[in-house]
């Protein structure tokens, strides 16, 4: 029981730690908001900073061109719908379903763009829609 409770002492004073060390960066980046918020008013902005919405980090998951050579390879060994090649390069990736929606709405577009530069055509069958390179 005294090391369990010893364990305990010492997880909560490392948790302790970094939640004073979260606060202190998050006191840091109020203040550079503060900062900005002053700079744009003395610039003339006459909206309110704080009604400009937050915005995260692009997630970079694909180098140039892969996606769409990837989405060709696949579609050379066989016709695949969106499902099917996103969860194919979600595994092959080896990424959880974390980023499944996202990977899927990239793969959409991605075919999107294919299919207008004549690349692949969809191919209506008893399974529904599959995509398929196209017969050059």
């Amino acid at each position: 029981m005294q090391n369990t409770i010893h364990g305990l002492i010492k997880k909560r004073g490392e948790i302790a730690g970094q939640h004073k060390v979260a606060l202190r960066a998050a006191d840091n980046l109020e203040a550079d908001l503060d900062a900005i918020d002053r700079a744009l008013a003395l610039c003339g902005y006459e909206d309110d900073p704080k009604a400009i919405a937050p915005r995260g980090k692009y997630k970079q998951l694909f180098g140039r061109n892969e996606l769409k050579l990837t989405i060709i390879n696949m579609l050379r060994e066989a016709p695949a719908d969106h499902e099917k090649i996103a969860g194919q390069i979600i595994a092959s990736k080896g990424r959880g379903d974390d980023v499944h929606a996202d990977v899927l709405k990239r793969v959409r577009h991605a075919i999107q763009r294919q299919q207008k530069d004549g690349h692949v055509v969809q191919d209506f069958g008893p399974d529904g829609c599959l995509w398929r390179i196209a017969q050059v």
